[in-house]
């Protein structure tokens, strides 16, 4: 299900046209590691990657080791916990980068305004597209189409994505680790803006008057196991398996490749353009989404082929 390849989401409490919606936003001296945490040798680009979700950054004039950190941005609280390896990341790291820098007031309110779309949803969808969207609401969620007249279709999606957890209360692990970088008196810094991110999420948008298939209704009822494969193929740290599981679901077949590209293989190379020369400056822990991790345009392979030593931290 591509769009949790999308950045952290929160639930905002917003008013909107007098009616209030769920606001789900977008998505943010060093020593080494102690010797109870082993690195493995994966340096094979056509081997599968190492089952791990936390890599060192070594090598290319890099003085003190950086981390990458894949993260999994919804988890039910009663299944979220922080691994060692991250504690000890950060730890030894001077300051944190996300997908967008959450620690930024002003980034927060921009990703509000930016949920808010220019036109309202009745002119983006035709009637018989309208009507359609609305009786699948009123047939499987808990909301009416009238709620989501003014906000982005990425917005709605990743609503749909939250009701369909049936947990209490609902873990980020980008947002955390900001937390525990702010404790720590790290700095928090984005790889990109939130005007960047939207620009990419816009592909999502369905094209006026263009139905929803089948395939896209088995993927919207389907959200609750499709989340819960990804968090527990996350749990494994098997990340080739995760970024195959997210290629692979209903919905995505006709246009997978343009949405990877987009979502997934530019961002990738554009955060690689800027990942070695912030490791060279500062010892960092960059933390993002885990679907960016594996590939042929993965983060690893990429930064592998731009002279960097990326390897495992396992458990």
């Amino acid at each position: 299900m591509f769009f949790l390849i999308l950045t952290e989401y929160f639930i905002n409490n917003v008013s909107m046209m007098k009616k209030h919606i769920f606001l789900v936003a977008l998505m943010f001296p060093l020593i080494g590691f102690s010797a109870d945490m082993t690195k493995g040798s994966d340096i094979n680009n056509d081997q599968p990657l190492a089952k791990s979700v936390v890599w060192e950054l070594s090598g290319l004039n890099i003085e003190q080791p950086s981390y990458l950190v894949g993260t999994i941005h919804m988890m039910c609280d009663k299944d979220f916990s922080i691994d060692p390896r991250i504690h000890q990341a950060l730890a030894h790291s001077e300051q944190l980068y996300l997908e967008v820098d959450l620690d930024d007031p002003e980034v927060q309110q921009n990703m509000m305004n930016a949920m808010v779309a220019k036109d309202s949803l009745t002119t983006r969808f035709s009637a018989q597209q309208y009507a359609q969207f609305a009786e699948f609401l009123e047939q499987h969620s808990q909301y009416k189409i009238e709620m989501f007249e003014q906000l982005e279709y990425v917005g709605i999606m990743s609503t749909l994505a939250m009701e369909s957890l049936t947990c209490s209360e609902i873990k980020m692990l980008d947002r955390e680790l900001m937390v525990l970088a702010q404790k720590s008196d790290l700095p928090v810094y984005g790889l990109e803006t939130v005007a960047e991110q939207m620009k990419i999420f816009a592909i999502m948008n369905p094209k006026k008057g263009v139905l929803m298939t089948e395939q896209d209704m088995a993927m919207l009822i389907g959200l609750e196991q499709n989340i819960t494969d990804i968090n527990e193929v996350y749990q494994q740290e098997d990340i080739d398996a995760l970024l195959k599981l997210l290629s692979v679901y209903p919905g995505s077949a006709e246009n997978w490749d343009e949405l990877k590209r987009a979502l997934l293989d530019d961002r990738n190379k554009k955060w690689v353009a800027k990942i070695p020369g912030i490791a060279q400056e500062k010892a960092t822990v960059f933390a993002f989404g885990s679907g960016h991790l594996a590939g042929e345009h993965g983060v690893i392979r990429l930064l592998r082929e731009a002279g960097l030593t990326v390897t495992p931290v396992m458990k």
